[in-house]
């Protein structure tokens, strides 16, 4: 290849000058760029065309059709990737020549290498690049589709961004570009058939909502292109109902399941949450609104928080407990009773500034040019503050849980600032250093992260939720 490119650009020279930049471009690695450049001096320079040798032309033709061999080659691999990449290579040098009418002169390439051809190829590839991959992995988690989608979505993306450029070229006439929309059109087709392909495949085996998700990727691409959604739509909201009650039944005979051994709090919670969920899915399922209302009573931890009223610690609690895992009330009905004290302090100082007057001698250049010393007088101002803040808790759980835990903190940060004034010398300008106070509220959460309170929180939280 480097010998083919290294004569054509010689050829290159000979004819023009102005091909140095196709030279360029090659030394760069950009060989289609290269022929796209060759072929765009002939078209503006059209007359040139019956100048050339022919000699010389039929050493273009040569090392032209070398260079279309070689992407010819590329299809032939074993390496699917490779081979897909050949014919969307193939299919740029077809469009390097709808896009310039000179390059007929060199080459009868689109009669050799029909644009269809390669499309089909490339269809065919992808058919089976999807084949062989294995998405058979059995863990908990792994999202099927998730992985489907991305790949469909890659091996489509080059060849609908090279027919996409050519919609939006204008070298080509309105005709020309309503023909690459229509193949646009069709690869969007293509690819939108692939996710239903996939869907059937999931409806059979009665995996209702990946075969939804499925569609609903069909049914993106076939609206984003203008194309009839009637019959996706339709299969959308199908799915969907059978995905819905499929759901639907898995939650309520898993709450079931629960119920039927059911002996702590946490049981009946699990159990009324999934028939809540299968409430949602479909409104009304069997009996579990009369489960729901039977079982609510035995579902929350009743608990009592005093000590830190209003405070973010009664807030965060009362986040992640209230109607979810616990019912508040007052402490004579509480089974857990929480008892905090939360105390903290925040206090910024300042200090008076250290003021040092300094006087340097310079050379400088006058208006008139000429080299002369200057005494410049100019003081440097040293600042500090300094932040503080102090944290103490205390947390007491009694009842059904027995816990207590405690910490002492205090954060410092210290804030300094460097000044110039006066008349100041060049060097020193830019030694301005200003600092900003972090905050009391940027002080609060550093020493919080640092006290784990949270974490106790979170571990209270975790008892009650196991009740």
């Amino acid at each position: 290849m480097k010998k083919i490119f290294l004569i054509l650009m010689m050829l290159f020279m000979v004819m023009s000058c102005d091909l140095e930049e196709a030279q360029y471009a090659y030394n760069k690695g950009e060989y289609l760029k290269s022929i796209e450049l060759v072929f765009n001096y002939f078209e503006t320079n059209p007359k040139k065309l019956n100048k050339i040798k022919p000699e010389i032309k039929n050493e273009i033709m040569e090392k032209f059709l070398n260079i279309t061999n070689h992407y010819k080659e590329m299809t032939g691999s074993k390496d699917l990737k490779e081979r897909q990449k050949g014919y969307e290579e193939l299919i740029k040098i077809y469009e390097l020549f709808d896009s310039y009418k000179s390059s007929s002169f060199f080459s009868d390439f689109q009669q050799k290498y029909p644009l269809d051809e390669s499309l089909n190829n490339i269809e065919k590839i992808i058919t089976q690049r999807l084949k062989t991959n294995n998405y058979n992995y059995e863990y908990y988690g792994y999202d099927y589709f998730k992985d489907v989608t991305q790949d469909i979505n890659n091996y489509y993306e080059n060849i609908l961004k090279i027919i996409e450029s050519m919609e939006e070229n204008q070298k080509i006439s309105n005709e020309m570009a309503l023909k690459y929309r229509e193949i646009s059109k069709q690869i969007n087709k293509n690819k939108a058939n692939k996710f239903i392909e996939l869907a059937n495949v999931s409806e059979n085996k009665k995996n209702y909502r990946e075969a939804q998700r499925f569609y609903e990727e069909a049914n993106k691409i076939l609206a984003e292109n203008y194309q009839s959604i009637i019959g996706t739509l339709v299969k959308v909201n199908e799915l969907k109902e059978k995905a819905d009650f499929q759901a639907a039944e898995r939650m309520y005979n898993f709450a079931l399941s629960r119920l039927k051994y059911a002996k702590t709090k946490n049981d009946y919670r699990t159990a009324v949450i999934n028939l809540k969920r299968a409430n949602e899915f479909v409104p009304n399922y069997k009996d579990s609104v009369t489960l729901i209302s039977k079982y609510k009573d035995k579902i929350y931890v009743k608990y009592n928080i005093f000590g830190c009223n209003n405070s973010w610690v009664e807030k965060y609690l009362d986040g992640k407990l209230k109607n979810i895992i616990g019912e508040k009330t007052s402490s004579n009905s509480a089974e857990v009773q929480i008892n905090c004290r939360v105390t903290d302090n925040y206090n910024i100082s300042t200090f008076p500034s250290n003021i040092e007057n300094l006087i340097e001698i310079r050379e400088i250049t006058n208006n008139a040019g000429q080299k002369v010393e200057k005494e410049f007088i100019f003081q440097k101002i040293e600042s500090l503050a300094v932040e503080k803040m102090s944290f103490s808790y205390e947390v007491e759980v009694s009842g059904l849980i027995k816990q207590r835990f405690s910490n002492n903190l205090s954060e410092k940060n210290e804030v300094r600032s460097l000044q110039y004034t006066g008349d100041v010398p060049r060097e020193y300008k830019d030694k301005d250093k200003k600092e900003k106070p972090l905050g009391e509220i940027e002080m609060r959460n550093r020493i919080l992260e640092k006290s784990h309170l949270k974490k106790k929180l979170n571990l209270i939280i975790d008892s009650m939720d196991r009740l």
